[in-house]
């Protein structure tokens, strides 16, 4: 505590000095007090006066109405009225400028509270700007609300970094009422799918909308990496060079992928459809399933509200294991001069009531374990999967760095397009290799 002490002063030494040592040493048992506070007091606010406000700044790629609507705006109007003496400052960064975004933010010494991350690769390349990157929540009350596998991908050794939004998983949707209507089954096992693409094909049903979005194919062969046993543990032999691309693991998920194209389970032209064209497939009935994730539900039932989405995982061959794919996890900048309101405000944007609203309009299921779930429709799906004891991490956001994920998910589109296997791998591998003599120097 006296460490904690001689370095608040001399940050309020800085800001205050003029206020003389009294003032410093009130300041001092005030921040002992804060220490002892329940979180009750916390979300009061009682002890700020009208002179104490502060302004919190929050970056993230989620303010805009097309993906968020209403619901992080009217959580922020709700968290300012709870706490009179804190305001947010919303900083609004367009999803495909958000990594330089951020990276321009905390590299040019702007203030930076609280931001958002997509997935545990891009936590780690922010992380990688420096070491002490995130504010340490181990130990905060508001954690234990939270599913702990949840919390694994923004834990390092031991310690917790941050907090979890709504979780969805990655795989397949399928058109739950074009299943009914002939007489399908959701498969448990590889063969078991390989056999409903061929009933689905021979009906005159595009079995499986593909697209050539870069970013789409990994749900599904990302998918089956997990149920060939690849988790975070193997990634990281695999970038430690224990293990090489062409492990059985890996070259069994990107050949199933592509033999589901050989076969012609996927459109002809998938080539040069975007996702929202095969998002129109599968809405209108013309496709049976389509590669994604769960975020997608609601925009697909947009196209024709009487069809059923639900979700399925991909099966594997021995087994088939759930993933989970958090949408966004809260972090706060280690160096936010107000670390205190930060927590309060992570606490109150990832609590339970927002949470539930989101998972509403999304059809996604709240981390937080005391939140009611919908266990009927196309959330029921989702929740048997994300809940269960043995749900793993998506596999390519084991990976360490953003940077690295997307070069790999690069050299097995190229290998889906055609490309050969041993080049893609080659590939694949070089730049594996490349990233882990970066991180040696």
């Amino acid at each position: 505590m006296v460490g904690e002490l001689e370095r608040g002063s001399v940050m309020i030494t800085r800001r205050l000095g003029i206020w003389g040592s009294a003032m410093l040493l009130l300041l001092a048992i005030a921040a002992c007090n804060t220490q002892s506070r329940t979180d009750a007091s916390l979300l009061t606010g009682e002890e700020k006066g009208e002179n104490d406000q502060i302004t919190l700044r929050y970056s993230s790629y989620l303010l805009d109405t097309a993906q968020a609507g209403k619901v992080y705006f009217d959580a922020i109007a709700e968290f300012e009225k709870l706490h009179p003496h804190i305001k947010i400052e919303s900083d609004f960064i367009q999803n495909n400028n958000y990594t330089a975004g951020i990276k321009i933010r905390l590299l040019g010494g702007e203030q930076m509270d609280v931001f958002d991350t997509w997935s545990p690769s891009l936590f780690e390349e922010f992380r990688a700007l420096r070491s002490d990157m995130y504010l340490d929540l181990t130990g905060s009350p508001f954690l234990k609300e939270f599913y702990p596998n949840s919390l694994l991908p923004v834990t390092v050794g031991g310690r917790v970094y941050g907090a979890p939004e709504v979780m969805h998983s990655d795989g397949l949707l399928y058109n739950k009422t074009l299943f009914d209507r002939l007489g399908l089954e959701v498969p448990r096992t590889w063969d078991e799918f390989l056999i409903l693409c061929r009933k689905l094909k021979q009906a005159g049903v595009i079995p499986v909308a593909m697209d050539a979005e870069w970013s789409t194919a990994q749900f599904f062969w990302g998918s089956i990496m997990s149920d060939n046993g690849a988790d975070a543990a193997w990634t990281k032999k695999l970038e430690n060079g224990q293990i090489r691309i062409d492990n059985p693991v890996f070259v069994d998920a990107i050949q199933k992928h592509r033999d589901i194209i050989d076969r012609g389970f996927v459109p002809p032209n998938w080539k040069n459809l975007k996702h929202e064209q095969a998002k129109d497939l599968v809405g209108t009935g013309q496709a049976a399933m389509i590669i994604t994730g769960t975020w997608d539900i609601p925009s697909i039932r947009e196209r024709n509200i009487a069809q059923d989405i639900r979700f399925m995982m991909v099966p594997g061959s021995v087994k088939t294991v759930p993933n989970i794919n958090v949408g966004t996890y809260r972090v706060i900048n280690s160096k936010t001069e107000h670390p205190e309101e930060a927590k309060l405000f992570v606490a109150f944007m990832n609590g339970r009531a927002t949470q539930e609203k989101l998972a509403a309009g999304a059809l996604a299921v709240p981390s937080v374990i005391s939140a009611p779930m919908d266990r009927t429709g196309s959330v029921s799906s989702i929740a048997a999967a994300v809940t269960r004891e043995d749900a793993t991490l998506y596999w390519p956001h084991t990976v360490t760095t953003e940077s690295l994920q997307v070069k790999i998910q690069e050299g097995v589109n190229q290998y889906l397009a055609g490309q050969p296997l041993a080049t893609a791998l080659a590939n694949i591998q070089r730049a594996i290799d490349e990233a882990a003599a970066k991180r040696g120097k």
